[in-house]
């Protein structure tokens, strides 16, 4: 296992950072070193590379790595055992996926709906302005989609991610922040794993939404494209226990290149001192990810 790592961020960066991000975990810390899956070979990138980049970069007890086949959802690569990567988290910011999904399909915005910003002083200077779904989603602006949350509701919640088989199908605690995990009083948590098996159903169309749905918010999602390769995703942190002691990074999402076709999901969960934001893992991960083959340098 590599040196731990020892960033110290003062709190108030990281809240600010972390605030649409966040959701609620099980509170569980994983106990053993890191336990590293070998990947099938033959998968067109160094997984001893990877390996290596991760223990130096963001490994840890709490970090979990999972690379998947989009298509067929066989895991070609793990970082970690098996339980820390279905140690349930809270979604933080990365849950704005499966909030457009559900806000676009249920009518309460298209597209187009802009939402206007109420003047009211924001922790993050790029939320206060008004915006549609594509800024609110790029920016991660908290408010906009609380004003989602309140226009689609606690029931349709319930019913819709149940449908997704969303993480733990939990839409429990006030309803603008029950993704935000237990400090902001929400229940809902999803492991790594099923952050890979979500995003793979998203990319095959084997979620029960519109096609129109679907496309726009993988239109959204996508971040980088580099040399012929797409990466998609979203990043969230927020504290995973009621008292912030514990916070997690998320950054997930799917890279897709000429000839492969991969759903990712990587989460950093350690103390809160030395918690790193969602945008410094999704940092470290595109950096390793490069240094392994699975996408170019930049």
């Amino acid at each position: 296992m590599s040196p731990r790592i020892s960033i110290t961020r003062p709190l108030a960066l990281i809240a600010a950072l972390a605030l649409g991000a966040c959701s609620p975990q099980s509170g569980q810390s994983p106990v053993k070193p890191p336990a590293k899956a070998p990947a099938a070979p033959g998968q067109g990138f160094d997984k001893a590379r990877l390996e290596a980049g991760i223990d130096e970069k963001f490994g840890g007890v709490g970090t979990c790595v999972i690379v998947a086949d989009t298509r067929s959802g066989q895991e070609l690569y793990r970082y970690n055992s098996h339980g820390v990567c279905m140690n349930p988290l809270p979604p933080c910011s990365t849950f704005k996926i499966p909030n457009s999904l559900i806000a676009l399909d249920a009518g309460v915005v298209t597209p187009q709906t802009v939402f206007k910003w109420d003047r009211t002083p924001q922790r993050v200077r790029a939320w206060e302005q008004d915006a549609d779904m594509r800024t609110a989603f790029s920016k991660s602006i908290v408010w906009w989609y609380q004003r989602v949350a309140q226009n689609v509701g606690q029931a349709a919640y319930q019913e819709r991610l149940k449908a997704f088989d969303y993480g733990n199908k939990a839409p429990e605690g006030p309803l603008t922040t029950f993704w935000i995990g237990p400090a902001a009083g929400g229940r809902l948590g999803i492991s790594t794993r099923q952050q890979t098996e979500f995003l793979r159903r998203l990319y095959t169309g084997r979620l029960p939404v519109k096609p129109e749905s679907s496309a726009f918010v993988q239109s959204i999602m996508v971040n980088e494209v580099r040399d012929g390769f797409t990466m998609s995703g979203k990043t969230g942190s927020c504290p995973t226990l009621a008292d912030s002691s514990r916070w997690v990074g998320w950054w997930v999402g799917r890279l897709k290149g000429p000839s492969s076709d991969y759903v990712f999901a990587a989460s950093v969960e350690t103390e809160s001192g030395n918690a790193l934001p969602g945008l410094e893992v999704e940092a470290r991960v595109k950096s390793v990810f490069a240094d392994a083959g699975l996408w170019p340098s930049a």
